[in-house]
């Protein structure tokens, strides 16, 4: 299955910015439920390694990778840093997700 995810160079810079994350570095994107009583879902990276079946997107020298069981939360999504959101600010839109 192919996924298709656009990622703002601008995602990654940020991130080697306020994280010391550095190009070469790989970082896995998931999604998880929220906690008691949110019944939502966040998002979440985390330093990793590639593992076969992984979709993989270079951005900016660093590569992001997405596990196939999340394939469907980012299919069809942008990843865009934004600075309303203080230094690790993102905005995740989707608009496959979207209620009609």
């Amino acid at each position: 299955m192919s996924i298709h995810l656009q990622i703002q160079p601008a995602f990654a810079l940020a991130y080697q910015q306020y994280a010391d994350f550095r190009p070469g570095d790989t970082l896995r994107l998931y999604v998880r439920t929220g906690g008691p009583g949110t019944g939502g879902l966040f998002f979440a990276i985390e330093k990793d390694e590639v593992e076969p079946g992984d979709a993989v997107f270079e951005v900016e020298g660093m590569r992001f990778v997405i596990r196939p069981n999340d394939f469907w939360y980012f299919d069809g999504g942008e990843l865009r840093y934004d600075r309303r959101y203080g230094e690790y600010g993102f905005s995740f839109v989707n608009p496959r997700l979207l209620d009609e």
